[in-house]
């Protein structure tokens, strides 16, 4: 059986930010949730545990209060969620970095994850944790099936491991049953404090000068 991990990101709920009355500022209520694009990736994974091809592990980095987001995952099936907590807010290659930091030594597969996140609408994680962990990366798939040795993206067979985006709208990402609730409010998140050492943050450079 092959292991499945699903990069995963919280993200503001849109229907939770709110405008001030002065409408001079936009502010976020507390509701967060998965980020949309993830639930594609997910549902992928999904299919393939349902035929008895694969576990799953959802992957994710925030603090402390993401693991509360996380746990509707277990609801959907996963069987494993784990987080990489940081204090701090990291930038997309300090993000990368402690992903491929804590998979260089996990034996998976098969990683997939959305194409980008709804908050900063670039898809650079994937890509650098393809690059850090030397393995192949592929966008925009949207079919996976698993062989014993091989796996198949839309259609075509590749060796793994590897590490795939999911292309947007490519499937219907089911909803948690009463059930699988019930049953996922006993399941603890994996919590791990990496000891790795980050990059510095990105610097952004703003020009004053008028061209």
């Amino acid at each position: 059986m092959k292991k499945i991990v699903v990069l995963v990101k919280e993200v503001p709920d849109p229907k939770g930010l709110g405008v001030s009355r002065s409408k001079a500022k936009i502010f976020e209520r507390e509701k967060r949730i998965i980020n949309p694009n993830d639930r594609f990736a997910l549902e992928l994974a999904f299919r393939q545990k349902d035929s008895g091809k694969a576990t799953v592990t959802a992957l994710s980095v925030g603090g402390e209060n993401t693991s509360t987001t996380l746990k509707e995952i277990y609801a959907l099936g996963a069987d494993e969620v784990v987080l990489l907590k940081f204090d701090l807010e990291l930038d997309s290659n300090q993000i990368a970095t402690a992903i491929a930091d804590y998979l260089k030594d996990y034996k998976f597969d098969v990683i997939l994850a959305g194409t980008y996140s709804t908050v900063h609408e670039i898809g650079e994680v994937p890509q650098r944790v393809a690059a850090a962990l030397n393995i192949k990366f592929f966008s925009n798939v949207e079919n996976l099936e698993i062989d014993e040795n091989e796996v198949y993206l839309d259609g075509k067979s590749f060796s793994l491991p590897l590490l795939a985006t999911v292309k947007p709208e490519s499937n219907r990402p089911r909803r948690p049953s009463a059930k699988m609730i019930l049953l996922s409010r006993k399941k603890q998140i994996k919590i791990i404090e990496p000891e790795v050492e980050l990059p510095e943050p990105a610097k952004i450079q703003v020009s004053t000068e008028l061209p």
